[in-house]
């Protein structure tokens, strides 16, 4: 006789005597104790042996869900697999949509890639989202063929231009939802790859290479003219620090005071502070900047990061920052037009033309170094990175 969900509420949970085991039909039964708590279970044959397996209880698990289940498990059995042996499997919590849109998919990446594994997750949702259409967006992937994934990628590239972004935007946010095609096709989100075949140059260009440094010249007029800018001390210990580390921008915003070590006068920079979070960066601090650095810590003495914000102790906003060499060419003459970036290939440039040894230059830029030196060679470089350091600061100065 069929179990109802009545006939179950009706028992749940309340002295029972009848018989321990009801069938339902299609080997799906209910086990009851004497204290009225009920199991579901299923009985089969595998390999010529009677087997009885639980299935769930009630009322965790409704009737209708217990007879789906039922109806699941002996699918299995037809083909002669022990339902008993899938606790790995059913073990699994998975994310599996039946028609995952193109966001579903965007949504899925960033939760599981972007959020774990990248820098600035927020910053890389915001600029992909920026480039995609909401009616691309609710678009099931299953149903796009490369006509379809052509039309959606020449999308990006339009709603680019529209907005106004500069030239490499919409061709970097293509490359970065191609990615998130290929995460999801390896996580078996979904299984449609017929973008592979679609280059992001067919739709959007590049960023060109920027190639421009500071002359040594113009470097020692910013240096000598510090003071007289109107910035603030941040931004003036901040931009000497640029000057002489060769730094990116986001290292010292991200830096705290504690990785200031001015007794041992080194600048540690985190390994999550880096680009790609591979490996610290340490870097000595010459003379020059000591007092400065002691100055600015002097002025928080309780504050966590180095380079505060105006509104209190957070990081300094990295796109303030990069404004601190407008100031320097439109108040300093002789000095043409530059960015914050331009100074690590400044940096590099003269060095290289004074002699430094590559590995030098390549150690106080935070590359990575290459081949063999990468796999073996692990030293910070010390005693040569203060000697280029300071020959270096006495070029900016004028020697």
């Amino acid at each position: 006789m069929n179990i109802t969900a009545a006939k179950l509420k009706s028992l749940n949970g309340k002295e029972y005597a009848g018989k321990p085991e009801i069938t339902d039909g299609d080997n799906l039964s209910l086990r009851i104790s004497p204290k009225g708590k009920i199991s579901f279970q299923i009985r089969y044959r595998i390999n010529g042996k009677q087997v009885r397996y639980k299935l769930g209880t009630y009322p965790a698990m409704t009737l209708a869900q217990a007879r789906e289940e039922c109806a699941a498990q002996m699918a299995l059995v037809e083909k002669n697999l022990d339902p008993r042996n899938m606790a790995a499997i059913k073990s699994v919590e998975t994310e599996l949509i039946e028609n995952p849109t193109i966001y579903n998919c965007f949504d899925y990446w960033f939760k599981n890639y972007c959020l774990p594994k990248r820098d600035n997750p927020e910053g890389i949702k915001t600029r992909i989202r920026s480039c995609i259409n909401d009616t691309w967006g609710n678009q099931y992937v299953s149903l796009m063929d490369k006509t379809h994934f052509t039309a959606f990628f020449k999308s990006m590239s339009d709603v680019s231009i529209e907005k106004g972004r500069g030239k490499g935007f919409a061709f970097t946010a293509i490359i970065e939802v191609r990615s998130i095609f290929r995460f999801c096709i390896r996580q078996g989100f979904i299984s449609n790859s017929q973008f592979e075949a679609l280059r992001p140059s067919d739709f959007a260009s590049d960023y060109a290479s920027r190639e421009h440094f500071l002359s040594l010249k113009e470097c020692q007029l910013i240096w000598s003219n510090i003071d007289l800018l109107n910035i603030t001390d941040r931004n003036k210990v901040l931009l000497r620090c640029a000057m002489v580390f060769g730094c990116r921008i986001s290292e010292l915003c991200s830096a705290k005071t504690t990785d200031f070590d001015l007794d041992n006068k080194l600048f540690t920079t985190q390994r999550e502070n880096t680009k790609g979070a591979l490996h610290s960066i340490i870097r000595p601090i010459p003379d020059d900047l000591i007092k400065d650095l002691e100055y600015l810590k002097a002025q928080s003495p309780a504050f966590v990061y180095m380079f505060p914000n105006r509104d209190g102790d957070h990081p300094a906003s990295g796109s303030s920052v990069s404004q601190i060499s407008k100031p320097c060419y439109e108040s300093i003459e002789g000095v043409s037009p530059f960015r914050m970036h331009d100074l690590r290939r400044t940096i590099s440039t003269h060095l290289t033309d004074a002699g430094c040894p590559l590995q030098f230059t390549e150690k106080l830029l935070g590359h990575k170094m290459k081949g063999v030196l990468a796999i073996y060679n692990k030293s910070p470089m010390l005693e040569g990175l203060t000697e280029w350091v300071n020959r270096w600061v006495i070029m900016l100065k004028g020697g």
